[in-house]
């Protein structure tokens, strides 16, 4: 079971790296004096299984067993922009 451990601290670790880049606020985008930033929404998924075994069904084959396997997912939706103009901030929501 330590390659399923080392599995999931490895997908855990690649979802976090992606939620601390630029994943609710992302980089500015300035043109001259107006500056906006999109706003998103974060969405992670984790799941993982494992396994082990010993014996055989029926009687034949070696009966020796292990599996694993571990899996993530992380998105992020832009759901508003910040728009910094002549000194004024307004948000703008995209969609609904």
């Amino acid at each position: 079971m330590t390659h399923l451990r080392q599995m999931f601290d490895a997908v855990s670790g690649r979802l976090k790296a992606l939620a601390q880049r630029n994943a609710v606020v992302a980089k500015p985008i300035s043109v001259g004096e107006r500056h906006v930033l999109t706003m998103c929404e974060l969405s992670v998924g984790f799941g993982g299984a494992g396994g082990a075994g010993e014996g055989s069904e029926g009687g034949s084959g070696s009966g020796e067993g292990q599996g694993g396997g571990a899996v993530g997912r992380a998105s992020a939706c832009p759901v508003a922009i910040v728009v910094v103009e002549n000194g004024k901030v307004r948000l703008e929501q995209l969609g609904t």
